[in-house]
This record gives C-alpha cells, structure tokens and sequence, in this order.
C-alpha cells in the first residue's frame, strides 16, 4: 500500500504494479468460529474517483483459497455499491444500492448493516436506504479455508483505485448509532490506524518513518467551493495568473507577484530648440539636477535644464552648430569643474 493524503486526511491506495495482493487467513479474525456473522455492521471510509460503465471494483472480498471463488465481497460499480454473497449451493446473492454517488472523488464514510433478509445502507450519516431480500443472509457462511483481500478479489481485475481509510466489521450490531457522533460524517472514525490519523507522521517505537503521498488537484476556470473537505485544494486564477489553496475557509494566494514596471507613465514634455540628437542627465553638488540636450540647429544652440519645482525648466542656452553628444567629468576631488563636451560637425 502507499499512504496518500488528499483533501486533508490519508487513505491506503493500491500501489502500481503490485504482484502480492494484501491478504490474511480468515482465521484471524473468526478464531473461534469459522462462521461470518449472520447479523453484522460494514464500515468503510473511501475516496473513489470516477467509474466507468463496465467497471468493477473490489474494497475487500473473502475469498476460498482452493476454488479461488470469492465467498463474499463489497464491490462498487458506476454510482453503485453491491454485497456479492455465495450461497452454499453456488449461487450468488446480491444486495445491490443503486444512485449512492460515491464514485464523486470525494470522501465518504459508508454504513451497512445486514440482519436477516434487510440491509440498510448509510452514507455519511445521512438517511438510511433499505432493502429487503428475497432470502435472509445465510445464516451459515463458512469461511474455513479462506482469505480476507483488503481492496481486490484476490486478482490483478478489479481491484480498488481508489484510497481507502477505514475498513471494519462489527459483528451483531448497527455501528451507525455509534458512528454519526463525529462532527465530520463524511470522515466519521471508529476504528482508524495510528498512521492514517490526520496528526503529522512521527516515527514510531522502532525508530521507521512511515513515507506517504500527498495528491493535490489543481482547478481552472471560476471559484470553486472552499469549506472543509475541499482543504488543500488548489485552484489557479487565470486571469490573475494566481494559484491559490483552500485552508477550509478561504482560498489563500501561494503565489506572491511582485510588481513589474512594465511601462513608462508621461511626465513631462520637453520641447527644444531643435532636433536633439542626446540627452546627459547630471548633478552638481549644492546646485541641484541638471539635463543638457545636444540640438542639431545653430540659432539658438543647445541647452541646459534644471530641475526645478518638479520638472526641467530652461536654464541655459549653449552656442552650438550641429551638437551630437554631451558628456560631463569631474576634473579632481576637490574643486568640481564640469565640462560639457559638444561635438561640431564641420
């Protein structure tokens, strides 16, 4: 199994390529009987995406280790969920709730309770749908022999895709009255083990640190609902070009944009003389900001600005024929003496 974290809580998935299919003897649990219970409560925590039409597939099964023939099996199929029972003469008993939507990619917490010839079905603690079938539950299903498969039937087909949080049984008795005391139904807990608990992961007594997934699902397109089960979800704004994350209440920005000067704003329109082929931007110590601007005409040369009141004012004019560039240079350290340098076409 790989642990996985999705939408804020862990569950066990399958891992790819697996040969061995988790299993135990059934004898572990009916130590004293070989019998399943007549009367008994299955609970089961899941997070299914969606099915397909055909497909199939197992959240356990009890299978005869001889026949290789599942003796009883919790199966789902497209928007159902089915109890697959093998009688002693062969045949195959089938409880089948129809339009349960568990295949939504969402977690779900699943109640069936079997006594005589009544099934009753609870989904996150929600009203109970009940069936009653033609012949009660056998009242003598012998699982000598067999083998409990935790998400399949025992072969490579069918098996669970899905994440799987909590699987008991509870022989004799309803575990919904017990169940639907959580204040989260969809998560409700009655038996969950220490390394699926929604607490960080510590090592444990041996010193293992027990490794895990987390699966996040990234959402285009408008806001999407942010409560408790959407917890960790991302969604990316398009039009913001922001991916933000659900913390149960609000979407919160991950991306932190910095501002780009991406353009210039217009200030101020300088007007010279005449055509100006460069521009030198300097100061001079105890006298302000100055710009000298290299005109092409020789009427009135070109010309010096300061800075004055927020903007370039005329300051000077230069006697020039043709200026190209200005450069200016300080001479030593102490005395600052700037030229200005003008380039004269002849």
């Amino acid at each position: 199994f790989q642990i996985v974290q999705s939408m804020g809580s862990r569950g066990l998935r399958l891992s790819e390529g697996m040969t061995t299919l988790p299993s135990f003897p059934a004898s572990q649990i009916f130590t004293n009987c070989d019998f399943f219970p007549a009367e008994f409560s299955l609970v089961v925590t899941i997070k299914t995406p969606r099915l397909m039409q055909k497909e199939k597939e197992y959240i356990f099964s009890v299978v005869n280790e001889e026949s290789r023939l599942p003796v009883l099996g919790l199966r789902m199929s497209e928007n159902k969920i089915h109890l697959l029972v093998t009688s002693g003469s062969g045949g195959v008993q089938r409880l089948n709730f129809k339009d349960v939507g568990l295949d939504d990619d969402r977690w779900h917490t699943v109640t069936l309770a079997v006594t005589g010839p009544y099934a009753t079905l609870t989904i996150d603690c929600g009203l109970p749908l009940e069936l009653k079938q033609d012949q009660s539950f056998p009242s003598a299903l012998s699982t000598s022999g067999s083998r409990f498969f935790v998400g399949s039937r025992g072969r490579s087909k069918g098996r669970f895709s899905g994440l799987l949080r909590q699987l008991v049984l509870l022989p004799g008795s309803d575990a919904t009255v017990r169940l639907c005391a959580n204040s989260d139904p969809s998560l409700a807990e009655l038996s969950i083990p220490h390394i699926l608990k929604s607490k960080p992961v510590h090592p444990n007594n041996h010193g293992h640190v027990y490794s895990y997934e987390a699966e996040a699902k990234v959402t285009l397109g408008s806001p999407p609902p942010c409560s408790g089960p959407e917890m960790g979800q991302l969604w990316f704004n398009v039009p913001r070009k922001d991916l933000l994350i659900c913390d149960g209440l609000t979407w919160t920005t991950l991306l932190q944009k910095t501002e780009r000067l991406d353009y210039v704003e217009d200030y101020q329109d300088l007007y010279t003389t005449s055509e100006t082929f460069d521009i030198e931007v300097f100061s001079i110590p105890s006298e302000g900001l100055f710009m000298a601007a290299a005109n092409r005409g020789s009427w009135q040369g070109s010309g010096v600005y300061k800075w004055r009141n927020g903007s370039f004012q005329p300051y000077q004019n230069i006697s020039t024929r043709e200026a190209r560039a200005w450069k200016h240079f300080t001479i030593n350290s102490k005395v600052q003496f700037y030229l200005f340098i003008f380039l004269i076409h002849l």
